[in-house]
């Protein structure tokens, strides 16, 4: 087992995101990671990566707590939308850097370390080395990123939503690049998307979090009609069932104050 959440209750302030989560991923699984907008899909993958503090006891990756124990950066790779992007005052937020260094300039010692991987990944993802982060384009950005966030080995991999500006060539290398990944290196891959064409020979689970907090998994693909089909209907009575609720209302909140997201509460760390 490589990821275990055993009874988790997660919020940030009064809002409540998990209610009583439990979950088990296992290591030579890909798992999709599913759901409406504000579900919490990135909430868990940042629970996962030990990007928040959650409550002892809670959460395990590899036998170790992910925010506690900083032995977990040196086999959790997370990969979002924030790389290569910056705040610049009475400008904006998320501006992308624009940096003339060029891809064979970053990472020298991780791909003198991972040389194998390093030239894998090059091909992988129809790399040039000559290429300057100020000089190319989203999807070419996005494939930097990639390569640079896997030169090192892993065992959990957490994708948010960072194939969408992928060509389909490179997308499909890439997904097969990381199907066989978790069968060699025995490494368990969370893929948050909503984009879910090709993915029913890919993935081996399928994690659906709803808008009450509820969890379905599905490791028998042979129950559904395949997975566009069996979300889209889904999402379909679930976006009709809470279209007419209030924002406020949407998601359950809590009314005595007490743990929230690992944060601090007026200067004071709250009770973890």
């Amino acid at each position: 087992m490589c990821i275990e959440i055993n009874n988790l209750t997660f919020k940030y302030d009064r809002q409540i995101i998990f209610d009583g989560l439990t979950l088990q991923l296992k290591e030579k699984n890909c798992y999709v990671l599913a759901g409406l907008n504000g579900c919490g899909k990135s909430t868990l993958l940042k629970i996962i990566g030990g990007k928040c503090i959650t409550p002892s006891d809670t959460v395990s990756v590899m036998g170790n707590d992910p925010f506690r124990k900083t032995i977990c950066n040196s086999y959790i790779t997370f990969i979002n939308n924030e790389w290569g992007m910056r705040t610049v005052a009475y400008c904006g937020y998320n501006l992308p850097l624009q940096s003339s260094i060029k891809v064979k300039e970053m990472m020298k010692h991780l791909k003198t370390q991972y040389r194998e991987r390093h030239l894998e990944l090059l091909e992988v993802l129809d790399i040039n080395e000559e290429w300057r982060l100020n000089s190319i384009s989203e999807g070419q950005r996005k494939r930097v990123q990639l390569y640079l966030s896997l030169i090192k080995p892993f065992k959990v991999c957490l994708l948010d939503e960072i194939t969408v500006n992928l060509d389909i060539l490179v997308k499909e290398k890439f997904m097969n690049y990381l199907k066989k990944e978790s069968l060699v290196n025995n490494s368990c891959i969370v893929y948050v998307t909503h984009i879910f064409d090709g993915l029913d020979n890919w993935c081996t689970g399928l994690l659906y979090l709803k808008k009450n907090r509820d969890l379905s998994i599905i490791t028998d693909f042979q129950q559904i009609p395949g997975i566009y089909s069996y979300l889209l209907e889904q999402f379909k009575i679930e976006h009709k069932k809470y279209k007419d609720i209030p924002e406020e209302e949407d998601i359950k909140q809590e009314l005595i104050v007490g743990n929230n997201a690992g944060g601090y509460s007026d200067g004071v760390l709250v009770n973890y």
